[in-house]
């Protein structure tokens, strides 16, 4: 099929291949990670700081049993959706392969652009994530 071209100017549109990948995919890509990151940042700095910080003094054990058990549940739950917008965006970049012919990756359109996006994003936030998962665990919870 034959991508519409503009008949005074003779230029293409700038995602070729858009409908090969959905701007849901796309979007999930981009912000699925650092998403996922940052409400686990939010929830367990909160949640674990109401646990050793209730009031004025630091407390040796936490109020509630079970505290880092779901800091450890959620941090696991970031990182599997932060594979996930990873997975997407690199589904999304492989079927945009020949997107624009004649570049040195393959193609360069809009498409593939905001595909590779999300794999640069869901990566550098991955690193994050496993920092986390990694503070969790060596850290403890409560050191009054």
């Amino acid at each position: 099929m034959s991508e519409p071209r503009l008949s005074f100017t003779n230029i293409a549109h700038p995602a070729p291949h858009r409908q090969r990948v959905g701007m849901l995919a796309l979007g999930f890509g981009i912000v699925g990670a650092p998403l996922a990151w940052n409400i686990e940042l939010l929830v367990g700095t909160a949640l674990s700081g109401q646990q050793c910080f209730p009031r004025y003094l630091p407390l040796a054990v936490p109020l509630w049993t079970g505290t880092w058990g779901f800091l450890l549940a959620m941090s696991l739950v970031a990182i599997v959706i932060g594979i996930a917008a990873g997975l997407v965006a690199w589904r999304s970049w492989r079927r945009t392969h020949d997107e624009k012919p004649g570049s040195v990756h393959g193609g360069e359109g809009r498409t593939r652009f905001m595909a590779m996006c999300g794999l640069l994003c869901s990566g550098l936030f991955l690193v994050a994530l496993v920092f986390t998962l990694a503070a969790i665990l060596l850290v403890p919870l409560c050191s009054g």
